[in-house]
């Protein structure tokens, strides 16, 4: 696998959205994204919905990838967010079915902040995960 930053912005955002079933497309993104060996993608994080204050952050994986991924992908998300575009917040949504990314989110930093009851399809309920500038400026994350 290898990281690739912010090339193929497009495709990667299109294979995003087909990979999370995402309808219509975002008019202003950013995606930060990963290839395996044969060049498909294998993780991509959307950045979307840009206000002064929060973006929110959609991950797209097909595949389990390692520390040292993971550290340039959400290093490099984390400080497109909040370093170069000001932020005071990112915000991202998980289904209440999606534990493993629930555990995740968890795991590199965001702060469960609430349930919005019956928001996704079949009424499936979501969870709102949010991770500020602050945290980020204390966390392992801005460091690495």
């Amino acid at each position: 696998m290898k990281y690739i930053g912010y090339t193929q912005e497009e495709a990667a955002e299109k294979w995003a959205r087909q990979h999370l079933g995402a309808k219509g497309a975002p008019s202003l993104f950013r995606a930060l994204s990963t290839v395996h060996d044969d060049g498909t993608f294998a993780c991509v994080i959307l950045l979307t919905n840009f206000t002064e204050r929060n973006i929110d952050i959609n991950i797209a994986a097909d595949c389990i990838f390692t520390p040292k991924i993971s550290v340039q992908l959400f290093n490099g998300a984390f400080k497109m967010i909040f370093e170069e575009l000001g932020a005071s917040r990112t915000t991202g949504l998980i289904a209440d079915t999606n534990i493993l990314s629930q555990r995740f989110a968890e795991q590199i930093g965001f702060v469960k902040e609430g349930t919005m009851r019956k928001a996704y399809d079949q009424d499936e309920d979501v969870h709102i995960y949010g991770f500020l500038n602050d945290e980020f400026k204390t966390h392992n994350w801005y460091r690495s």
